[in-house]
């Protein structure tokens, strides 16, 4: 039986060339995963800047409920006003990101 293994030669290269395949994809793989991992980016933060426009919409309302001024809001804000679009809104920026969060009326 173990004549009839050594002999049986078709078989042998397709088997070898799949486990070359499967050896280059995970080699591949592990190489990709270990340089992306090396060089994070650090200026990539937009989920705190969004997370900080909607912290100004709440204070917002704060200062509204408390019984400040709309001028003095905006004032205290830097609330811009569209004219195009004729909304009100907040621009926040963080190196090269920018966020323009429109305010509800």
């Amino acid at each position: 039986m173990m004549k009839n293994i050594l002999k049986n030669k078709r078989g042998d290269i397709s088997i070898t060339i799949l486990v070359m395949g499967i050896l280059a994809i995970c080699i591949v793989a592990i190489l990709s995963f270990s340089i992306s991992s090396k060089s994070p980016k650090s200026d990539f933060t937009p989920s705190g800047i969004i997370e900080e426009a909607l912290i100004i919409k709440e204070k917002i309302n704060l200062y509204s409920s408390l019984g400040f001024d709309e001028s003095e809001i905006i004032q205290i804000f830097d609330i811009k006003y569209d004219e195009k679009l004729k909304i009100k809104y907040v621009l926040l920026e963080n190196n090269s990101v920018r966020v323009r969060y429109n305010l509800p009326e």
